[in-house]
C-alpha cells in the first residue's frame, strides 16, 4: 500500500478516527486482504481473506482483536480461500451478496481451472444487500452494491474514515475484468461512475489487488472510465 496516502503507525497499521487497519498479500493470487478495526473495542471485519490462514490469524490474535465477520466483496475462490479456516479458528461469520452465492459454491472448481486448491468455503451466513450498514464497535462499513466484475460484487465504505473497499470492481488506474460469466462492461462502469465516483475525492480506495489509490485520482486518471 502506498506509505504516501496512508500514515503508517510502527506495528504496521493505519490509524484513522475510529478505525485502524492492515493489510496482507495472500493467497495464490496476491489478493490484498485487509483487517480493520474498531481502535476503542478491538472488534473489527477481515475483508477478502483469500488465503493464508495462519498469517491472517497470527495477525488478529498478535493485536487482540474480536473478529466478527469475514467480508467477501465477491466470491472467486482467490478471495475467499481462507474462509473455511477462519469461521473456525476465529468464530467469525461470512458476509456475502446473494447474487454471488453460486461462485462461492464453485469455489474449488473454479481454483483448479486455474491450477490452485482452496478448501470448500462454507456458506455465507450473512447475505447483504446495497446499503446494508455492518458494525463493529464504533466503526461501520456500508455495503455499496457494484456489480460488474461479478454479479454479486460489492464494496465496503467507512464514511467516518474516508475509506473504501473496493475487492475487484475498482483498481489503481484499472478495473476488474468482465470476461468471466457474470461479467459485464457495461455494469462495471456503470457501478464505478455512479456509485463510487459520486463519493467525496479525498477518499482512499482500498483494492482488492495492486497499491491504493483515491477516488479523486482515479476519476481525473483511470482510463477505463474515462469520458461519458
Amino acid at each position: 500500500m502506498k506509505e504516501t496516502i496512508l500514515k503508517e503507525t510502527e506495528d504496521n497499521a493505519y490509524e484513522f478516527d475510529v478505525a485502524a487497519l492492515t493489510g496482507l498479500s495472500v493467497g495464490p493470487l496476491d489478493v490484498n486482504c485487509y483487517i480493520v478495526w474498531d481502535k476503542a473495542t478491538l472488534e473489527g471485519f477481515i475483508i477478502d481473506p483469500g488465503g493464508n490462514s495462519d498469517e491472517i490469524e497470527a495477525e488478529v490474535k498478535t493485536r487482540g482483536l474480536k473478529i466478527k465477520y469475514l467480508l467477501n466483496t465477491h466470491g472467486h475462490f482467490d478471495h475467499v480461500g481462507a474462509n473455511s479456516e477462519l469461521t473456525k479458528s476465529l468464530n467469525a461469520k461470512v458476509v456475502l451478496h446473494k447474487a454471488d452465492t453460486a461462485l462461492l459454491e464453485s469455489a474449488v472448481d473454479m481454483a483448479a481451472m486455474y491450477g490452485c486448491k482452496v478448501k470448500e468455503a462454507p456458506k455465507a451466513e450473512m447475505m447483504v444487500a446495497n446499503g446494508d450498514v455492518l458494525k463493529a464497535g464504533s466503526l461501520e462499513l456500508k455495503v455499496i452494491h457494484t456489480p460488474g466484475h461479478t454479479k454479486g460484487g460489492v464494496s465496503y465504505y467507512s464514511e467516518k474514515d474516508g475509506l473504501i473497499f473496493t475487492g475487484d470492481t475498482l483498481f489503481a488506474g484499472g478495473i476488474g475484468r468482465t470476461d468471466f460469466p457474470g461479467g459485464s462492461m457495461e455494469e462495471i462502469v456503470t457501478s464505478i461512475k455512479g456509485r463510487l465516483f459520486t463519493l467525496p475525492e479525498s477518499v482512499i480506495v482500498l483494492p482488492g489487488h495492486g497499491p491504493n489509490s483515491t477516488i479523486g485520482d482515479e476519476k481525473s486518471s483511470n482510463p477505463f472510465v474515462q469520458g461519458e
